[in-house]
């Protein structure tokens, strides 16, 4: 059980760090210049979830300025970080959901023992 409550708790800080990052490239999304961060999950060793973030080396788009030159906008696009936003709530969700079923089982586990 205690393997379970771990991989539940991993999961919730997975989906806690989806919508920060998100949060972050939404924050930014007319900052000049700006790269997007994204979020690489994998399976942890021991089970669980290891969460990586990458730096998006994307360009964006390019705008004219007054004086001819071009600057580049920020590679965010708000209806990825949309669909960003809904997988972290979806993945908290769901690992919240799963703690409490575990949480239920040992307790009534040990109130069978009891």
């Amino acid at each position: 059980m205690i393997s379970a409550i771990n991989s539940s708790q991993s999961g919730i800080s997975a989906g806690l760090k989806r919508q920060e990052v998100s949060a972050n490239n939404v924050a930014n999304i007319s900052t000049e210049g700006f790269k997007k961060d994204t979020i690489v999950q994998n399976e942890g060793s021991t089970g669980g979830v290891v969460v990586q973030i990458e730096k998006s080396s994307t360009p964006g788009p390019q705008f004219p300025e007054a004086n001819g030159s071009l600057i580049e906008g920020s590679n965010v696009d708000l209806a990825e970080e949309a669909v960003n936003q809904s997988i972290a709530a979806t993945t908290f969700g769901a690992n919240l959901a799963a703690l409490k079923a575990t949480q239920q089982a040992e307790k009534s586990i040990i109130d069978l023992f009891a």
